[in-house]
């Protein structure tokens, strides 16, 4: 195996802006793009290797092939044909609707498939730009019903205002909706599972009222209240050369500043590791093999297998999200 670049998988939305492309360099530029899903095993919506001897093929055929030295023997053990993350770049040019997703015992029982936690990290913010993320007070379930069948959600949920270099983890059961005006990667389980609580009374292509899921979202709310403190982290503009951003049992997400060559060391790490570049651009060699190019806006899979990574920077400034489940 090699280091391994997909197809990306471009999804237009009505919230959905023209930062991507631009971002991405997609030509030609199209003005709804919501969504790049970079890496992905979700059944109807799987990646394909973009080139190599791979060319072509999906990923969940080459884990079928390549098994435990793709994933890691841990992973395999417990995933079998399928990664167990899934990785996007995001743009949104409107407000995403408020939503929860269940978390891995609700999705297996209501959909047999793993539930939803994942994580935000912001590229860029329009001036003013927020999201939403938890509730602003304590609330119970008929609380909730009532807020939103007399339109005063909005008025309970905790907004947040956003820049650049901000981190917000949104663990299955919490509320939370993304504002216009951002670019973000986000990094999640493999589940495309989404329950609508509202909309902002918002019409679908046809005319007709986007579908909500209330009675599927009473069911996993989290109506907990947690301090705003608490629900965002900051990566300083002097970061250092490596800032840990998220630890969970999903995942672990560093984020690499690249301003000289460096050496990555995975011979102790039983895992894939995902690199998403989110500024600059970078040369990579894995165990001794040829460099390949990451820039911006591109993604690149590191098979478990491999253990030693060389980095070479190609510009000024290059910063990389790294993902891995230990």
């Amino acid at each position: 195996m090699y280091l391994l670049k997909f197809e990306p998988i471009l999804k237009e939305v009505i919230w959905g802006g023209e930062q991507l492309c631009y971002f991405k360099d997609i030509l030609p530029r199209r003005k709804s793009i919501g969504e790049s899903w970079e890496i992905s095993t979700v059944p109807n919506l799987l990646s394909v290797v973009s080139d190599g001897e791979f060319a072509g093929m999906t990923l969940v055929d080459l884990i079928k092939q390549e098994k435990a030295n793709l994933l890691g023997k841990k992973i395999y053990s417990q995933d079998s044909d399928t990664l167990p993350l899934l990785f996007k770049f995001m743009n949104t040019k409107d407000k995403c609707s408020v939503q929860v997703h269940p978390n891995d015992e609700q999705a297996m029982c209501m959909h047999q498939c793993k539930g939803k936690t994942e994580m935000w990290y912001i590229i860029d913010a329009e001036p003013g730009a927020e999201l939403i993320s938890g509730f602003s007070k304590e609330m119970s379930e008929a609380e909730c019903r009532k807020a939103i069948a007399e339109g005063t959600l909005n008025d309970v949920l905790m907004h947040h205002k956003v820049k650049a270099g901000d981190v917000f983890y949104i663990p299955a059961g919490r509320i939370h909706a993304l504002g216009g005006g951002l670019l973000l990667s986000e990094i999640q389980q493999s589940s495309d599972v989404t329950y609508r609580v509202y909309d902002y009374n918002r019409k679908d292509a046809q005319g007709g009222m986007r579908q909500l899921h209330v009675d599927e979202a009473m069911a996993v709310l989290d109506f907990s209240y947690v301090p705003k403190e608490k629900m965002c982290k900051s990566v300083a503009a002097d970061m250092s050369e490596s800032v840990s951003l998220i630890e969970s049992p999903y995942f672990k997400v560093n984020l690499l500043q690249i301003k000289s060559d460096r050496e990555m060391d995975y011979s102790k790490l039983d895992s894939f590791v995902v690199y998403m570049c989110t500024k600059g651009s970078c040369l990579l060699s894995a165990d001794g093999g040829e460099f390949v190019s990451l820039k911006q806006g591109e993604s690149l899979l590191i098979p478990a297998y491999m253990s030693q990574l060389r980095i070479k920077s190609a510009s000024e400034e290059t910063k990389i999200l790294e993902t891995y489940v230990d």
